[in-house]
């Protein structure tokens, strides 16, 4: 039977790492992206060609959606006009719920910057700002783990003039937005890291220079050059593809592993809640030259009501890889006051690493366990509930919960796990800083004294609880930084953080 479960595990870990090398794309933008004015638009578009070219050029497998508009502006994009989201979203909710990265790849500006047009146009470079921000937050609501992609509108003639105006006033407006994208790209890099990329940034130079790649089209001021070509197109697309590839190559390959622990659990891009239902284990590995044998399993917090799997696990990734060292990031299932479900789910996430070591360049002794807020109670918990043969060869916790102590605990992790009215023995049990031993591994805690919502507390008995016991702890305070810092570079500290954590990490 046993022999059985690993033989439909592999073949499920094998589906889901090829699934994870598609990518599907949702182009977003006006006439230039729908392709106006070509033959065969649906095979010569600017979004056409992007996907011809990253198919040639690039491994894995696309498909696409054009869901660019004659005449659109930023203002018709935003949910809140009713107008072209909702079609952006239809389109994108079908992907989502398909295997593969789903990246919208968007170019506006154009219509922005004329002179006179319908409602939309003559926007000021702020107000172009506050419009496509506008239009990512709510794609990154909807689609947390999605990816955006935002070019450089190109170039266009300073005579151009037809049903609008845009002449040279529209075309310096227009430069006034390239700004605008990079600003947006430099504060979403804090917000949503690895989320949000500036693009195609280069077209428009090239496109200045060579306007064979343009319709010459007749309009009020005379010949103008707005629409490319299907030779400008093609070209177009070179651009954008080598754009979306280089975010794609950035960002650490990784395979979805499906845990046992739920019997006829949903495939984990059909569950409504996130992963919440469909328990995971999403691996990264490091290049085999750089591989330690080392891992590290994390287990994000969220109260044990949700999941904060970016800042608090999958944007771990480049950390540990650059190390040598492999991740693991565990989707967990909440408990809904029946602690033992996410505890089941640490435990099936460390056997699997055991069980897959040898070809993961895993040593099954060195594989530790990092935990933030509540998922640090969580990791410290399987550090001091488990047998000593299984207990993980060291520990990271990062603003963690550690006691049931209404005094000092997180009251909505403790209400999640235990319930309204806890026994006492329940309250002793996952007070885990009495469950400490001299079979505990190691810890590296850190906190900000600042920490409104988990008070440092916790972390003080912890350690404290450790050094009685002979185990080596490294216990960092930092005065300002509150609570759910994780690895955001908001965290004003957060250079000396990883410096001490890479410090610890190599002489562990």
């Amino acid at each position: 039977m046993k022999q059985f479960y690993l033989i439909s595990l592999f073949l499920c870990c094998f589906v889901l790492s090829t699934f994870s090398q598609k990518t599907n794309i949702v182009f977003i933008g006006n006439s230039i992206t729908q392709g106006v004015i070509l033959e065969d638009p649906d095979n010569t578009s600017p979004p056409s060609q992007t996907i011809e070219w990253l198919r040639q050029n690039h491994e894995g497998s696309f498909a696409f959606s054009n869901k660019g508009v004659s005449g659109r502006t930023t203002t018709d994009f935003l949910q809140v006009t009713e107008k072209e989201f909702p079609k952006v979203k239809e389109v994108a909710e079908r992907f989502y719920h398909e295997d593969g990265q789903l990246i919208f790849s968007i170019m506006l500006g154009t219509n922005d910057s004329a002179i006179k047009r319908a409602v939309g146009s003559q926007l000021m470079p702020e107000v172009y700002y506050q419009n496509m921000k506008g239009i990512v937050d709510e794609l990154l609501e909807l689609y947390p783990e999605s990816i955006i992609v935002l070019n450089r509108p190109i170039w266009y003639s300073p005579n151009t003039y037809n049903n609008s105006m845009y002449l040279k006033e529209g075309l310096e407006r227009l430069n006034s937005y390239f700004p605008m994208l990079k600003k947006l790209e430099e504060n979403y890099a804090i917000t949503h890291p690895a989320h949000v990329f500036l693009g195609d940034t280069t077209a428009f130079d090239y496109f200045k220079d060579n306007k064979e790649l343009y319709f010459a089209e007749n309009g009020n001021a005379g010949t103008f050059y707005l629409h490319p070509n299907e030779k400008g197109t093609k070209i177009l697309g070179e651009f954008w593809g080598k754009a979306i590839s280089r975010v794609l190559k950035s960002k650490p390959a990784f395979a979805e592993y499906p845990l046992n622990t739920v019997k006829d659990s949903p495939a984990i891009n059909e569950d409504e809640n996130r992963g919440l239902n469909a328990p995971s284990l999403r691996v990264y590995l490091p290049s085999p030259e750089k591989a330690t044998g080392r891992m590290v399993i994390v287990l994000p917090g969220g109260g044990y009501s949700h999941l904060a799997v970016f800042h608090e696990g999958y944007d771990w990734a480049n950390f540990f890889l650059s190390k040598g060292i492999a991740l693991g990031v565990l989707k967990y299932r909440m408990p809904q006051t029946d602690y033992t479900i996410p505890f089941a789910d640490v435990k099936v996430a460390f056997d699997l690493a055991k069980e897959k070591a040898t070809g993961w360049s895993v040593n099954p002794l060195d594989i530790g366990i990092m935990g933030s807020s509540a998922g640090g109670h969580l990791a410290s918990t399987y550090a001091t509930h488990t047998a000593k043969e299984d207990k993980p060869a060291f520990q990271i916790l990062l603003y963690p919960v550690v006691t049931m102590d209404e005094s000092f605990t997180h009251g909505g992790s403790r209400m999640n796990l235990l319930g309204e009215d806890p026994s006492q023995e329940l309250i002793d049990r996952f007070s885990n800083e009495k469950r400490v031993d001299s079979s505990t591994p190691p810890a590296f805690i850190i906190f900000a004294a600042d920490d409104k919502v988990v008070p440092p507390a916790n972390g003080f008995r912890y350690a404290e609880a450790l050094t009685v016991n002979n185990i080596p702890v490294t216990f960092l305070l930092y005065p300002t930084g509150g609570h759910g810092f994780g690895n955001r570079d908001s965290f004003l500290y957060k250079e000396q953080f990883m410096q001490e954590l890479s410090k610890w990490l190599k002489e562990l």
